[in-house]
Parts: C-alpha cells; sequence; structure tokens
C-alpha cells in the first residue's frame, strides 16, 4: 500500500501539509449508513478490562510464547480493532475515561489514585466525582442489572475511606479489592501493605484469597449476578487485576506454562495471563449454558500498555513505550468486540481509529439508552457493524504534567498528545519539546518529523494547546 492510501483509509487526505487536520475538525463521526436494526430485548452487555495487558501479549496480536484461545475466540467469532486507545496510561485516568466518555483531566484524575498526599501531589481528586453521568447509570436508569466485578481505582483505599462506593456511579452490585471500598477481596499472599490499609478501613465485608485465585473469585461472582437477573437485561463489568504485577500464580498455573518464560518472572507473568484467558472462557461458557451468549455484547480492551521498565514481561507489540507513556506502546490497544448478528464474525478493522471514551456513547447506543451530559468521544456503532469510520474530532491525552523535570523517569514521553488523522504529536505544556510522527509511515514513532512539517507541527500545537489551558490539572515547571 502506497504512503498516500494509507492516510486516505484513516480519513487524511494527501494533498497538502495540513490535510490530516480535517479529521479533527468535524463534531460527528463520518461512516456509510447503518442497517435497520430488528426489534427486539436489548442486549446485554460484558465489558471486560484486563489490567496492564500490552498489545501483543495475546496471541491474536502477536504473542507466540502462550496462547490466549478464549481472548482470542472474542476476535475470530466477532471483530478486532488496531487502532483503539486508552484515555491515559494508567490505572485510574484510564478507568474513569471509560466510565464516563469524558477526558479523564476535565475530572481531576491524571494519575493512579493513592494516598491523600499523593493526590494532593499531583494536583488531582481523590475520587472521582459520583456526579459525572456515567454509563452504568444511565443503563440502570433503563432498567438494566448492573454490577461491577474485579479492581476499582476510581477512589477508595490507603489512607482514603470516606470515597463512594461503586453503587454512587450507578451499580445495583459490586466486588472489587483493595483499590475501592464496599464488598472486596483483598490478597493474603501479597501487597500485604494495600491489603492490611483496605482492611482497616472498613467500609463492607472483606474477603482474603491467594492473589492467584481473586480472579476466579471475581468470575463466580460475575456468573451469579447473570443468574440471578438472566429474565432481564444486564451489564456486568468484569475487570481483573491480572496481568497487573506482582504475578504470583498457583503452582497448577505455573505448570500450564513450564518451560515457555524466557526468564522466571516472565514465565510467573504467562501463568497468570493463561490462567486469566481460563476464566474468559469459564465465563462465556456460562453464559452459553444459560442460553445468553448469542444476546450478549462482550467488549474486551485492556486499561493501558504493559509493566513500565525494560525487560519486563508483557508486550507492546511493534510500538513504542509501555505503561505510563503517551507513545503508541502506553496507550494504544486492541479493542476486541463479539455480538452475533450484528458485528461481523472475523472482521478485522485496520481504519477506525477509537479512543476509550468513545465505548460510553458506543455501548448506551447499542443499548437504544441516551447517555446524558456532556462526552468526548463519538459512537463507534456503524464500525462495529461493518462500516469503518473514516472521519471523526481529534483525540487527545495527558500524563505526567504534575512532575518536576527531576521525577521524570529517563525514556518518559512528553506529558501532552493530540491525534489528528496519522498525525500524532507530542508536547510539554506551552507546546515545548514538540515530537511529530506521521503513524502512516511511522508508527513506531521512531522518526521526529517535526522539522520536515513546521506547518502541521504549529497547527497541532495550537490545537492542543487550546484543549490544555482550561484543564483544572497541575503544570510543574
Amino acid at each position: 500500500m502506497t504512503t498516500t492510501s494509507r492516510r486516505t483509509a484513516i480519513g487524511v487526505g494527501a494533498t497538502s501539509a495540513l490535510a490530516g487536520l480535517t479529521w479533527a475538525t468535524g463534531s460527528r463521526a463520518s461512516a456509510e449508513p447503518e442497517p435497520d436494526q430488528p426489534a427486539g430485548r436489548r442486549p446485554n452487555i460484558v465489558f471486560l478490562l484486563i489490567d496492564d495487558m500490552g498489545y501483543g501479549d495475546l496471541s491474536i496480536t502477536g504473542n507466540s510464547l502462550v496462547r490466549t484461545l478464549n481472548l482470542d475466540r472474542l476476535g475470530t467469532e466477532g471483530m478486532l480493532m488496531t487502532q483503539c486507545y486508552d484515555a491515559s496510561p494508567i490505572c485510574s485516568p484510564s478507568r474513569a475515561g471509560l466510565l464516563t466518555g469524558q477526558y479523564p483531566a476535565r475530572n481531576r484524575i491524571v494519575t493512579f489514585l493513592a494516598t491523600r498526599e499523593h493526590n494532593a501531589r499531583a494536583g488531582q481528586a481523590d475520587w472521582l466525582d459520583p456526579d459525572v453521568p456515567t454509563l452504568p447509570r444511565a443503563l440502570r436508569d433503563a432498567g438494566y442489572a448492573t454490577g461491577h466485578f474485579g479492581k476499582w481505582h476510581l477512589g477508595g483505599g490507603r489512607d482514603v475511606g470516606d470515597a463512594p462506593w461503586p453503587a454512587a456511579y450507578g451499580f445495583d452490585e459490586s466486588y472489587t479489592q483493595f483499590e475501592g471500598l464496599g464488598p472486596r477481596v483483598v490478597p493474603n499472599d501479597t501487597d500485604a501493605g494495600l491489603a492490611a490499609a483496605s482492611i482497616a478501613l472498613g467500609q463492607g465485608p472483606i474477603d482474603q484469597l491467594p492473589k492467584s485465585a481473586i480472579t476466579e473469585r471475581f468470575v463466580d461472582k460475575a456468573i451469579d449476578f447473570v443468574e440471578r437477573h438472566r429474565d432481564r437485561p444486564w451489564f456486568l463489568q468484569l475487570w481483573p487485576g491480572d496481568v497487573h504485577s506482582q504475578w504470583v500464580p498457583s503452582a497448577a498455573q505455573l505448570e500450564q506454562v513450564a518451560g515457555l518464560g524466557r526468564t522466571p518472572e516472565e514465565e510467573r507473568f504467562l501463568a497468570v495471563l493463561v490462567a486469566l484467558d481460563a476464566e474468559v472462557g469459564r465465563l462465556t461458557r456460562a453464559l452459553d449454558d444459560l442460553g445468553l451468549l448469542d444476546d450478549t455484547l462482550i467488549v474486551c480492551t485492556s486499561d493501558n500498555g504493559p509493566t513500565a521498565g525494560d525487560n519486563r514481561p508483557g508486550s507492546a507489540g511493534p510500538y513504542r513505550g509501555r505503561k505510563g507513556s503517551l507513545y503508541e506502546g502506553g496507550i494504544r490497544q486492541p479493542l476486541l468486540v463479539r455480538w452475533p448478528g450484528q458485528v461481523p464474525a472475523g472482521h478485522r478493522d485496520d481504519r477506525t481509529v477509537g479512543h476509550a471514551v468513545d465505548l460510553a456513547p458506543t455501548l448506551a447506543e447499542a443499548a437504544g439508552v441516551p447517555l446524558p451530559g456532556r462526552g468526548d468521544g463519538i459512537s463507534l456503532l456503524p464500525a462495529w457493524r461493518g462500516r469503518p469510520i473514516t472521519e471523526r474530532p481529534a483525540l487527545f491525552w495527558t500524563f505526567g504534567a504534575f512532575r518536576e523535570p527531576d521525577q521524570v523517569p529517563a525514556n518518559a514521553s512528553p506529558s501532552f498528545a493530540i491525534r489528528s488523522g496519522s498525525w500524532k504529536l507530542l508536547a510539554e505544556s506551552d507546546g515545548r519539546d514538540p515530537e511529530l510522527y506521521d503513524l502512516a509511515t511511522d508508527p513506531g514513532e521512531t522518526t521526529n518529523v517535526t522539522d520536515r512539517h513546521p506547518q502541521v507541527t504549529s497547527a497541532l500545537v495550537a490545537r492542543l494547546e487550546s484543549w490544555r489551558r482550561p484543564l483544572p490539572i497541575k503544570i510543574a515547571h
């Protein structure tokens, strides 16, 4: 494929240096007309969010060390989208963007939520504002049963014991871990400080299990939720804490991958990944046994790139950067969507550019439910039905602006980013130290082309600054 055809495929003309900027000016996505939808029961929805899974960790996206057959099946029986992004390269803001359909910095969530002192240093809130419109609340108000099972990390834990429970955001039921309040489970063999701090807070019944058994417990809770609500539409968030470090598989889980890792640490990582895949298979089999699988829309992605650090387990695939970076490896994720009769099986979409803030409006539209408030995303539903979206507004990110220069890790990305068409620009506040990449020809972000495209650079810096200035965030200098 030529450079011109690659650019045109994602909505960027090649007639001028600024052609890619036309993608950022529209307020709606562009796609072919949608077919009429048949009447019937609204779909059940499973939103599966894997913690710290890198772009290349699934075998469907390049993992040659182990097979993730159950996760892959979501893509082979549905579709794989390859140009989708997180709202942030780290846990809490990424999850806030998914839940609200808004850029998380608008709601003063810019890094992982931790102690009050940590949050104050970063200039962020101690929890997500429960008054912000959320997808689960909109679905619950429309008659859906709503349940959250897994990691929360949107408030509660450490020394923050007065954060709202997940119920405040629209969940009928929840069962989380030490990064949240309400009914929860904490590990008894790792993360001892976080587990002890969670227990000390109270705020709900607390179970204790080996970390290797916690995802199984979340899936047990999820299956029980579905069984009790099978006669009405339901929305289920399953957000397992795998494959976040520390990796402490059971002996049986480790035996499944014996000899497949290149280091003992990687072998433990692979064991946890394979065990997680097996639990996803257990959930889908339960849905099938209940006669609900083909009436269920399943969406799966990750909250950010793989564990930060050189030579750590987890793969960002062909992309630069890892967790905590605004380079592609920190924010680009595969998006798997299975929805029989709506999403064409075996389809791969390399053209549509999606973002985490798109999922709330997309799932709301799939359910036929209005999503109140002002969001930053678009609906990806046309793309899910096989019609790639070729034009959309620009995408924005921020991470790390709150850190003093001497706190910035080596090889960190600049603190702000914008993608418009195939152009991606990263810069510090006030447009300092810009880096420009053409992702159509350089998806690995190897060559900064600011000197070759000064007009594109200045135009994108201006757009990025226009987005940054109103944000209620801390900028360290």
